[in-house]
């Protein structure tokens, strides 16, 4: 039976995030078999209103101004109204400060809710009124909801709201069309220099101002050590914290490289460059973290926080290690660790697309949907 889905998101492409990524994979995996339409913001003006690509329709609604890393918008109130009518199935994307909102203006019957991270925010009185009145929306739709996709059972068993609705989860990890890229038939590129390197939004969740410290005492122990820093520091919803970083913490550019955004091809040459991975994120806003398993499809091991839902890539693939968010010391001995013992944390990259590959994801999704 043919479906027609839609789905509900804040931020899609062009706008790159792990959440945004997972959305459009899965829209475009669905497509190949079902009628899909996504309702997103149009975060840039330049973006069309309306536009199909790889199969997917997409709509946009016009955003008043923005708030913190989210927006007011009303149109994207009356777009939902619309096109919610004729789906058979409704799926949002959350944190989404419109969820509990939009969740009472369709069928409960037809709602699934993906949910990927609880929302925090730096101290303040704002903030944890923001956040608050996050969690508020949240749990008025799960209530209506028919079934809670999570990333992983450790991260939902850790959260805030979803323990009280443990009855309605159901476990499917993000996934990314982007995993396609990578073969075990491209070899690693040849280099005198262990690189070490990072990929994602420069922004305070991601630790970055951590890694930075851990580096000269990385560097020490291992001399020939280089840091590769990839990701946009300039277009990111909330702001970065690059001028930040480099204001009150800094770092040595003759070992520490920022990259700034790469394209598709230089973002697969930039992993298989690398000797190890670090994702040192310090908060529940990394919930899952995709660029685990990028980094692992290309053949290098990774060094994780040992955050709920982010330790779960590691454990079940044996690729990595991890270490307690915001400890310097110990993410640098554990990066020193996996650099001198490198060749024991490879596995089979048919293994790692089979746990956490789009088509696998997809299949779990359609289940869910036609229970």
């Amino acid at each position: 039976m043919r479906l027609k889905i839609l789905i509900v998101l804040n931020y899609y492409y062009p706008y790159i995030s792990g959440l945004s990524e997972c959305a459009k994979s899965l829209a475009e995996e669905l497509a190949k078999k079902h009628d899909v339409t996504v309702l997103t913001a149009r975060h840039k003006k330049e973006l069309p209103k309306s536009e199909e690509i790889n199969g997917v329709k997409i709509k946009r609604a016009d955003v008043l101004f923005n708030i913190s890393k989210g927006y007011i918008s009303l149109e994207f109130l009356r777009l939902f109204k619309k096109y919610q009518k004729n789906a058979d199935v409704v799926n949002l994307h959350l944190p989404m400060a419109e969820a509990g909102i939009i969740s009472h203006l369709t069928s409960k019957d037809k709602l699934f809710l993906t949910y990927q991270c609880d929302v925090n925010l730096p101290k303040s009185l704002v903030n944890s009124t923001i956040v608050k009145l996050m969690d508020i929306s949240s749990r008025w739709s799960f209530k209506r909801a028919r079934k809670i996709i999570v990333s992983s059972y450790d991260y939902a068993e850790s959260s805030r709201i979803l323990p009280e609705y443990r009855d309605k989860w159901v476990e499917i990890h993000p996934t990314s069309s982007f995993y396609k890229e990578f073969s075990n038939s491209k070899p690693r590129s040849a280099h005198d220099n262990r690189y070490i390197g990072f990929c994602g939004r420069i922004v305070e969740e991601k630790g970055i101002d951590i890694l930075l410290q851990a580096a000269p005492i990385v560097k020490k122990a291992v001399p020939d050590a280089q840091f590769l820093i990839a990701g946009d520091y300039s277009n990111v919803a909330g702001g970065s914290v690059y001028e930040d970083i480099k204001s009150s913490i800094g770092w040595d550019d003759t070992y520490v490289k920022f990259l700034g955004r790469l394209s598709t091809q230089e973002l697969i040459d930039f992993y298989y460059s690398l000797d190890l991975f670090v994702l040192p994120s310090t908060n529940s806003l990394e919930a899952f973290g995709m660029v685990q398993v990028e980094s692992m499809l290309a053949g290098v091991p990774v060094v994780a926080s040992d955050l709920p839902g982010v330790r779960v890539i590691t454990r079940k693939t044996k690729m990595g290690e991890t270490a307690p968010p915001k400890d310097v010391d110990q993410l640098a001995q554990e990066i020193i660790k996996v650099l001198e013992n490198r060749d024991q944390y490879i596995q089979d990259s048919e293994m790692i697309k089979e746990i956490f590959g789009v088509e696998s994801a997809a299949l779990k999704y359609m289940e869910c949907f036609q229970q």
